[in-house]
C-alpha cells in the first residue's frame, strides 16, 4: 500500500505551491510527515513531472528522505501508472500536493474501508465526506492499469481517477466512504 502524492511546480494559480512555506516547512513536507504518520502505508513517493521546473522540487524530496518519481506532465494516469510498476505496488493511496492539512487518521480509515470490501476504487471525495484539503482516493493496481489501458480521453488521464469515478468504465467495484 503506497502513497502517492501528485505534485509539481508549475501550478498556474500559484506557481511553486509545493515549495511554498509553514513554518519553516515547505507544504510538500507537510504532506509528507503528516502521511508518514500513517499506520496502514507501506510507502510514500511524490509523483512529479518530467518538466525541468521540478528539479527543485526532486532534490527537495530526495533532502527529505523520500523518493520522487517522474512521468509525463499532462497524462499523470500513465505517470502513475508507471510508478506503480516500477515500485510493485498493489494499491494505491492517491494524495495531491496542495493539502498540507491531510490527516493520517482519515487516510487509514479509508485505507480500512477499502481493505474491508472487495472493491477496486474508494474515495471519501464523491461524495465529500470532509472538507476540501482531506481528500484520499484509494484504488487497486488492477483499475489503475485498466484505466490506462483503455481510457483514450486525454482530458480524464490528466488527472488519475476520472475514468474509475464517473462510471466510463463500468466493470470497476467502487465504493464510498461515509
Amino acid at each position: 500500500i503506497a502513497a502517492i502524492v501528485q505534485a509539481r511546480m508549475g501550478s498556474t494559480r500559484l506557481p511553486g505551491k509545493v515549495m511554498k512555506k509553514i513554518h519553516n516547512h515547505t507544504i510538500i513536507e507537510i504532506i509528507i510527515n503528516r502521511l508518514a504518520q500513517s499506520s496502514l502505508l507501506n510507502e510514500i513517493i511524490v509523483a512529479t513531472s518530467d518538466d525541468s521546473r521540478n528539479d527543485l522540487l526532486e532534490d527537495h524530496i530526495k533532502e527529505l528522505g523520500f523518493i520522487c518519481e517522474r512521468g509525463s506532465e499532462n497524462d499523470v494516469l500513465s505517470r502513475f501508472y508507471d510508478i506503480a510498476n516500477k515500485h510493485s505496488i498493489d494499491v494505491i493511496v492517491r494524495i495531491t500536493g496542495d493539502c498540507p492539512f491531510i490527516d493520517s487518521s482519515i487516510v487509514d480509515n479509508v485505507i480500512s474501508n477499502f481493505l474491508d470490501g472487495n472493491k477496486e476504487y474508494v474515495s471519501n471525495v464523491n461524495p465529500p465526506s470532509y472538507p476540501d484539503g482531506l481528500d484520499v482516493e484509494i484504488f487497486s493496481y488492477g483499475a489503475l492499469k485498466t484505466s490506462h489501458e483503455k481510457c483514450t480521453d486525454l482530458s480524464l488521464r490528466e488527472h488519475v481517477t476520472p475514468y474509475m469515478k464517473t462510471g466510463y468504465y463500468k466493470g470497476f467495484r467502487t465504493g464510498k466512504f461515509k
